[in-house]
């Protein structure tokens, strides 16, 4: 343990007590019953020879769907179609490869998986569950590996509890925002791989906006991380705050951030809720963007840079496994 806090420490809970919801599933809910591809749907052998009239419902002029149309789709769709439903929707957007990698990961070889999961995102995207993007990423050429996905007009439907909550936008994203929502969909595998190969646990991963933080005495303002991950070693638990630097914004505005983390720790909710404030974890992209920020942090009168860890992607698995101590 460093000479911090106890309000920069582990837990000192034990990891057996913890009855966290995880956002997305860190795990195939069955992979071995995964076998045989589309097994699993009645629409499994129509897909691909569907007439037009038969692959979704279509939506009316308006862009409106009737709730037969919906209900219809959501009794087709399995447990996988609609754990693929629930990453999209809490990362905001996937790669092909990306959910591949959440959903598919337990075929023979990647060869299989990757052939059983474009087949399953065709179906979902002929029931219009899920959509993808004009834009690719990895160009024409990579195929439908290279296709970015996010919610469709049936899974808003599908997903909103209230069918007369607005529509979610169906506007092209920002090359931009775009590269942020998939970095930080990464971080999340890379936190799923550490379970195999490193002794540790992924406890809970939640996604924006379910990891945002408010409290009474925080006013009006948001704490807004990329990510929140509890992670266990062996009877301990370790909390994080994960933020997703791309640099794109200017080192004030990092440092701004960070003194939104500071305020946030003082109103004591988190402690209170957790018994644990969890360490900020900055991904940037190169180690001289991370001197940078390790200086700028260290520097600052207002900070205490021992709530914060600095890395590149490279060296943030050995962040995690090295736990909060």
């Amino acid at each position: 343990m460093t000479g911090l806090n106890n309000s920069l420490q582990r837990s000192g809970r034990w990891s057996g007590r913890v009855a966290s919801q995880v956002a997305v599933p860190t795990e195939d809910a069955d992979p071995e019953r995964i076998s045989a591809p589309e097994s699993f749907t009645r629409f499994s052998s129509t897909c691909s020879s569907a007439s037009p009239a038969e692959r979704g419902p279509k939506a009316k002029p308006d862009g409106r769907l009737s709730r037969g149309q919906a209900e219809r789709v959501a009794r087709s769709l399995g447990d996988r179609d609609r754990a693929i439903l629930d990453s999209v929707a809490a990362h905001r957007l996937l790669t092909t490869v990306q959910i591949e990698r959440f959903h598919f990961m337990g075929h023979q070889s990647p060869e299989a998986a990757a052939r059983i999961c474009r087949r399953v995102l065709h179906r979902l995207h002929e029931l219009r569950v899920i959509e993808h993007l004009d834009r690719r990423v990895g160009g024409v050429r990579a195929g439908s590996a290279s296709y970015v996905w996010r919610v469709g007009l049936i899974g808003d439907r599908l997903l909103r509890t209230d069918p007369d909550q607005p529509r979610a936008r169906r506007k092209e994203p920002s090359l931009r925002w775009l590269e942020h929502c998939l970095a930080i969909a990464d971080t999340h595998l890379m936190l799923r791989d550490l379970t195999t190969s490193a002794a540790i646990e992924l406890l809970q991963v939640q996604t924006e906006p379910a990891c945002w933080r408010t409290a009474a005495s925080f006013g009006d303002r948001i704490l807004k991380p990329d990510l929140l991950a509890v992670t266990a070693a062996g009877d301990y638990e370790d909390h994080w705050y994960i933020e997703v630097d791309r640099a794109t914004e200017s080192l004030p505005t990092l440092l701004r951030k960070c003194a939104q983390y500071e305020d946030y720790r003082r109103t004591g909710t988190e402690q209170q809720e957790h018994g644990v404030f969890p360490l900020v974890v900055w991904i940037v992209p190169d180690d001289i963007r991370a001197g940078k920020l390790r200086a700028a942090i260290t520097a600052s009168r207002s900070l205490d840079s021992d709530l914060y860890r600095i890395c590149t992607p490279a060296s943030f698995p050995e962040i995690i496994t090295g736990g909060a101590a």
